[in-house]
């Protein structure tokens, strides 16, 4: 193929010697070189001023230096500006090389020391120096970067170097590359670099790239890379860009302003893309970076600018991609949707699980859904990297809820996808289609349950068990018996075992309890298989824990003896007093004798044996304000009762 370009130019320029003009057209030509070191790319004869056009090729390479198409000079020479007002126009370009960090710089489509030329309509993808314009200064009238496609960019796509007046329009950039790390690792550049030519001494206020537009273009970054660079103050001049639309995965866009990093908002404060928004193109795919709708953000830019790259295009040797005007409001990008064949797509927008209903997730889109329900087969959900089946699909408004065949709890990692099916997929009522999402993280809004210990008992029927009762159910993972601590009047009781049923514990003792024992119950939280809810909160540690001995007496009294409890005052505040008056005096047989207060739950706060036949109490209280009850039991009989409040000010 280089032979026939050979051959064209040749014939051209012999045949333009007769009437003093060369035009030179290239037109549906392939070069695929396979040079891995340095290559000069498809050099463009310039030694006299010629049209030149450079059309619906492709070029492949995998150069780490040097040129793709070189239609232009590196310095200044007698060929400068030989190709005024080039037009590089539906051309493919692709290097299949690695770029080994910034310094890999082979130039994809060159134009140094031209001006007026009009790049449009090209796809470039993996170049590392993708569209670059230069000179010591020239300043062009005419033409500009527009509706190209520059995607995987591998350094930077449009260095601007000495050349004033650039117009940059309606492209599209995608680039996945990491912000420097290494020489070998990385970019510092911006997508696009706008900066003086300093070589061989250059005067940077003379051989600036003032006058640099920037209108109407999409950036995409996957991560926090320089989106613009401008690095010299005389190249600031005239400087415009606005209108663009910025997308950064891993946050907001970054910037580059005379060497210092700039956020969005800082770079917006400075003056620039003050009409541009940061949203997610949704991109249909990474590669045809086709917007999943219409993007109106752009400004009118006048018929020159008018014709874009269609939705459709695609890049075929010899045949020019497929074109679409602007349309209504202006478009961003190099794609374009025709008035009246742009279908509004629905996107997905999030994802989440509602702690009331742990069953359902719920995915988000931004447009209303039609009620076509897709199978359940169409969506997958993973929960802790494990498939979780979902057992049916609604659709309501912007919403899809799936349900799954079992709850999510508190802490499970979740993810969603969705693959479009081909009958009934997700779509909106005028049939724009929800395009395939993978793995998409859900919220879990799942709280933690943390059980709360409530009270213990002994039954009369079972004096070797003591129960503990939680408020919560709890997970049947039983901690060590040296997690508990049981004592039965100051002496520690053993645990021999240690069982979990629903919101219970049962501790099994050593020795059974015997009726007036006082016993308390502590739980230390240990280091594995700790008392917890079903959602893993953890039980909280509890010390010396009163435990409620409902042990009866096994002597009955032979004569029953009766008594009438008084307490002053009924609102307590610090100290309680109680009066006891008995019908006789009492025996042996009503020892021990003791006075027990509970909270209307029946917890129990204070146990104190008192002297059998005493008349008079003063019982000190440290209880929270409330209404308690006061019993008075004699050898496990309950003989009086009395309801208090107490005042805790």
């Amino acid at each position: 193929m280089i032979k026939k370009i050979l051959i064209l130019l040749y014939c051209t320029i012999n045949s333009s010697l007769l009437f003093s003009q060369v035009t030179l057209t290239v037109d549906g030509t392939t070069v695929n070189n396979t040079e891995t070191a340095t290559w000069n790319g498809v050099n463009i004869a310039r030694n006299v001023p010629t049209t030149f056009t450079f059309r619906n090729n492709a070029i492949s390479s995998q150069n780490v230096s040097g040129y793709m198409l070189q239609a232009g000079d590196e310095l200044v020479g007698s060929t400068n500006n030989n190709l005024n007002g080039e037009v590089i126009t539906g051309n493919k370009i692709q290097w299949n090389g690695v770029v080994q960090g910034d310094g890999t710089l082979t130039h994809g489509l060159f134009t140094g020391y031209n001006i007026n030329a009009v790049i449009k309509y090209n796809y470039l993808n993996n170049v590392p120096s993708s569209i670059q314009m230069k000179s010591s200064g020239m300043t062009n009238t005419a033409g500009g970067i527009a509706y190209n496609v520059i995607n995987n960019i591998g350094v930077v796509a449009m260095p601007i170097k000495g050349m004033k007046n650039v117009n940059i329009f309606n492209n599209t950039f995608y680039s996945s590359q990491v912000f420097y790390q290494s020489s070998t690792l990385g970019v510092w550049r911006g997508l696009i670099d706008i900066y003086a030519n300093t070589d061989e001494g250059q005067d940077p206020s003379v051989s600036c790239s003032s006058g640099t537009k920037i209108k109407n273009n999409i950036f995409y970054t996957t991560h926090q890379i320089y989106n613009i660079a401008i690095y010299d103050n005389p190249s600031l001049a005239g400087f415009e860009s606005d209108y663009n639309v910025f997308y950064c995965e891993a946050g907001t866009p970054l910037f580059n302003y005379l060497g210092t990093s700039k956020t969005f908002a800082q770079w917006q404060a400075l003056g620039y893309d003050k009409h541009s928004v940061v949203i997610n193109p949704n991109f249909t795919n990474k590669n045809d970076l086709i917007p999943s709708a219409r993007l109106d953000y752009g400004t009118d830019l006048g018929s020159t600018w008018l014709t874009g790259l269609a939705t459709t295009a695609t890049w075929t040797v010899g045949v020019a991609p497929a074109t679409a005007d602007q349309n209504g409001t202006w478009q961003v990008g190099a794609r374009i949707y025709n008035t009246g064949t742009a279908v509004v797509l629905p996107i997905y927008s999030s994802s989440a699980i509602g702690n009331s209903t742990p069953a359902i997730l719920e995915m988000t889109y931004n447009l209303s859904l039609a009620n076509i329900v897709p199978s359940v087969s169409s969506f997958s959900v993973m929960v802790n990297s494990v498939a979780r089946a979902v057992n049916s699909a609604t659709v309501s408004g912007t919403k899809v809820q799936l349900t799954l065949a079992s709850p999510v709890v508190y802490g499970d990692v979740v993810t969603v996808s969705y693959t479009k099916p081909p009958t009934n997929p997700l779509q909106t009522t005028s049939g724009g289609q929800a395009a395939s999402i993978s793995a998409k993280a859900v919220t879990n809004n799942c709280l933690q349950t943390i059980p709360t210990y409530v009270s213990s008992a002994i039954q009369n029927a079972t004096p070797s068990i003591v129960e503990m009762t939680y408020n919560l159910s709890l997970a049947n993972i039983i901690p060590a018996a040296s997690a508990f601590n049981v004592q039965v009047s100051s002496v520690a009781r053993a645990v021999s075992s240690v069982a979990i049923s629903g919101t219970k514990v049962q501790l099994t003792l050593a020795g059974p309890v015997k009726f007036g024992d006082v016993v308390t119950v502590s739980y230390t939280k240990p280091a594995s298989s700790p008392l917890q809810s079903s959602t893993g909160g953890l039980a909280a540690n509890i010390s010396g824990q009163k435990v409620t001995n409902n042990l009866v007496n096994p002597i009955k009294d032979v004569t029953p003896v009766t008594v009438a409890m008084t307490i002053s005052p009924n609102h307590v505040h610090k100290l309680l007093n109680v009066v006891l008056a008995y019908s006789s005096t009492p025996t042996a047989s009503f020892s021990p004798e003791m006075i027990r207060i509970s909270d209307q739950s029946g917890k129990l706060f204070v146990e104190q044996v008192i002297t059998t036949g005493v008349t008079s109490i003063k019982i000190p209280l440290n209880l929270s304000s409330g209404i308690y009850t006061v019993h008075l039991l004699a050898n496990g009989v309950e003989m009086a009762t009395q309801r208090i409040r107490v005042y805790n000010y």
